[in-house]
């Protein structure tokens, strides 16, 4: 006898409570456009399934359990490709790379989920192949009934999560401003590590190694709880938090904490001058009772100091001799020897005029000569 038909005419429990009654082995197989589910019983117990075949929903669900090495699952994956009719998670068992009661439960809890999954299908075909072996037979057996009655319950739950998720494409990010203090459990701790702002509800169902309703349920209720967020556009935190940064910049840069304007060279240093004009032959410095040759000739010359590069003014062209302001001599000089004479006093002892002239090394010790010489003729 072959047993097939549309979900329309028959209902997904009904065909169920058929198959147990009967006690049959083989694979219930669903169809409808772009899905393809399968349920295998084994004795009238269901033994494992799959809501997706495209998949390797079962291996996939150990894998996010973190119960596997890489090494374990790639020789199981080679094991699979090698041997028809070997799924990946049997050979993991054939080659005791994962814990026989941890394997149990796992596989217990995806038969619920897988049944859960496609009992929420609203359309679709049927069909039982008898005697069709399951890849995947880890010695899992549920009754029927059981599951049947869990996977209802959760579809009556199911109604408040899909409020909370509107969608398995909806991308979950971490609130930067929760509701009270978080306290999580060591599963939740696991799914929130899984939010990175960019992945999807269905994405993080891959990852995690547990059913959708499980995952998605859990994900709900971090979101009731202010600890998840759906992103979007008009919600997205990080980038309401750069606006308001991006407005308090603006008086940032007006109060110097901008980049610093380059600095203003300095401006061009004035610098007077005085030449004396020494160019006289020396025989005129012979002729002391001419007043006109004593008298000093200056040129006063107006020189720009363009700054250098360390910031300095230098003075162009150089001088041999540094260039000092005038200012007074520190002893005042005494009475000249032909003063005194015509008071009537002996001449006094005076130092030598080049004793003056070394007191200040900036002097024209030439000049200085010239006018000492011309101030003694007069």
């Amino acid at each position: 006898m072959r047993l097939e038909g549309s979900l329309d005419a028959f209902s997904l429990p009904d065909i169920f409570a058929l198959l147990s009654m009967t006690k049959k082995t083989g694979g219930l197989h669903l169809r409808r456009p772009g899905a393809h589910g399968v349920v295998w019983f084994t004795t009238g117990a269901l033994t494992g399934g799959a809501s997706d075949v495209s998949r390797q929903t079962f291996a996939r669900r150990v894998v996010g359990s973190g119960l596997v090495t890489d090494d374990a699952l790639a020789g199981a994956v080679d094991r699979s490709l090698a041997e028809e009719g070997l799924g990946v998670v049997r050979a993991l068992q054939q080659d005791a790379a994962i814990d026989e009661g941890a394997l149990h439960d796992i596989g217990a809890e995806h038969v619920v989920d897988t049944v859960f999954d496609l009992l929420r299908w609203p359309d679709g075909d049927f069909a039982f192949v008898i005697d069709e072996p399951n890849p995947d037979d880890v010695g899992v057996s549920r009754q029927v009934d059981d599951v049947v009655a869990e996977a209802r319950r959760r579809l009556e739950q199911w109604g408040n999560v899909a409020t909370t998720l509107p969608s398995p494409q909806s991308v979950l990010a971490i609130s930067s401003n929760p509701n009270a203090d978080p306290v999580l459990s060591r599963d939740e701790w696991s799914l929130l590590a899984l939010v990175d702002g960019r992945r999807t509800v269905a994405a993080i169902v891959g990852l995690a190694g547990r059913g959708e309703f499980s995952v998605a349920s859990s994900l709900a209720e971090l979101v009731e709880r202010g600890l998840l967020r759906i992103a979007d556009a008009d919600t997205d935190e990080s980038a309401s938090l750069n606006r308001r940064h991006d407005l308090l910049a603006r008086l940032e840069g007006s109060t110097g904490t901008a980049a610093a304007a380059p600095p203003v060279p300095p401006a061009a240093v004035v610098v007077e001058e005085v030449v004396m004009d020494d160019s006289e032959d020396d025989d005129d410095d012979e002729e002391e009772g001419d007043p006109e040759d004593a008298a000093p000739v200056a040129a006063v010359h107006r020189i720009a100091a363009a700054p250098t590069k360390a910031g300095r003014a230098e003075i162009t062209p150089k001088r041999p001799e540094p260039f000092r302001p005038a200012r007074q001599p520190e002893h005042p000089e005494e009475p000249m020897p032909a003063v005194a004479a015509v008071a009537g006093g002996a001449p006094a002892p005076t130092p030598a005029a080049a004793s003056y002239i070394e007191r200040d090394p900036s002097v024209n010790k030439s000049l200085l000569l010239r006018l000492i010489a011309g101030v003694r003729g007069l």
